[in-house]
């Protein structure tokens, strides 16, 4: 089997969910009037073909050039079954000049492992290896302003059928405790509950105090609350304080990750498909992490197919506890099928091959900016 075509195509996605606007007071509100998607679609001499969607919430063009230019040279005329051989190819195209955004791999490595598992007619989990078939989600919240707006989101989530809850609280300390303090008044002591400020959001005097506040109200964990580069601050938390802390998200290829488990500025760290060079690099973040001992805590994407994708690697692993899902709407555009929760607060795997949903080409072609 060789590698016959790369098309990549960028769509304007016209009804964006939540977790695709720009918050309040984003230096990016007003930089692109809809966000995009990269659609990438892999096609084999023997008509199996595989599809990875890439970010382009700042404009999807500088990713699709990226892939074309850096990466689509390095897989035309390949097996695509050599996926570590072009993991390894692609690493060193970027490092040659490329200087490739981190989000542009993935969609591609994603594709390959679809066709692979196509190939073998099994779910791609299964095909990697499967640990489970099913795996609990929490709901994770758009950034908003007050107290009572969280609470009443978290109270919605558990009404859907979510177990656990993610705040994005608004960023500043005091406010963002009352946030916490609300949602648990809300929801009582039974429901798992985390807090993700999103980095560069406290000093560490903040990010201490913030900390201690969330472990009185028994929060699972805490979330990038200096920035991903401080791995001092970060080391003196994981230390100081006794909730999780959990990084290492934008700090994003696979590299990265072993100093914060070397150093143990995290307790918890971070991996998606779209930013950690695709199922491949994500797949090795989580070994790595299995080998320390610590849990791989899969990233949403923002991005429907690649959200599939990352369940699917979340049930190949044992390290992860939950699947990430933006609420209360989030990215659904491209495909025909959405992740569900049921009722006890699961994700069930897919049961067709590959990554075992349809592209909704109509839909893609319907909003297409354009093809290279």
């Amino acid at each position: 089997m060789r590698i016959e075509e790369i098309e990549i195509t960028v769509a304007d996605i016209p009804d964006p969910g939540t977790a695709d606007r720009p918050h309040a007071g984003s230096s990016r509100s007003n930089e692109v009037k809809l966000p995009q998607v990269v659609v990438v679609a892999v096609r084999t001499d023997t008509g199996v073909e595989g599809h990875g969607f890439g970010w382009g919430s700042k404009g999807g063009m500088r990713t699709a050039h990226a892939i074309a230019e850096v990466y689509r040279p390095e897989l035309i005329g390949k097996d695509p079954f050599d996926r570590e051989r072009i993991w390894h190819a692609a690493q060193w195209a970027d490092r040659q000049g490329g200087h490739a955004p981190f989000n542009a791999y993935g969609p591609l490595d994603v594709a390959l492992w679809d066709i692979a598992a196509k190939s073998a007619n099994v779910p791609l989990y299964k095909f990697i290896g499967a640990y489970r078939d099913r795996i609990p989600a929490y709901a994770s919240s758009p950034f908003m302003k007050e107290p009572r707006e969280y609470a009443d989101l978290a109270l919605e989530a558990r009404r859907k059928g979510f177990t656990a809850f993610k705040l994005h609280p608004p960023g500043d300390a005091e406010l963002d405790i009352e946030c916490c303090l609300a949602v648990r008044d809300a929801v009582g002591p039974d429901m798992v509950l985390m807090s993700d400020p999103v980095g560069g959001a406290y000093d560490h005097e903040d990010a201490l105090k913030v900390g201690r506040a969330l472990e009185k109200l028994d929060y699972l964990w805490l979330e990038e609350p200096l920035f991903d580069h401080d791995l001092h601050g970060l080391e003196q938390l994981s230390r100081t304080l006794d909730i999780p802390i959990c990084a290492g998200e934008w700090n994003s290829d696979f590299y990265s990750k072993i100093n914060y488990l070397r150093t143990g500025a995290a307790d918890i760290i971070r991996a998606d498909v779209s930013w950690t060079g695709g199922v491949t690099g994500t797949l090795k973040s989580a070994h790595i992490a299995e080998g320390f001992g610590v849990n791989c805590e899969i990233h949403m994407t923002v991005l429907s197919l690649m959200d599939v994708a990352n369940l699917h690697v979340a049930l190949a692993i044992k390290n992860c506890r939950y699947l990430e899902l933006p609420f209360p709407d989030g990215a659904t555009f491209g495909i025909k099928q959405q992740l569900e929760v049921d009722r006890q607060g699961f994700v069930d795997g897919p049961t067709g091959p590959g990554l075992g949903v349809d592209i909704d080409w109509e839909g893609i072609r319907a909003n297409e900016v354009a093809t290279i």
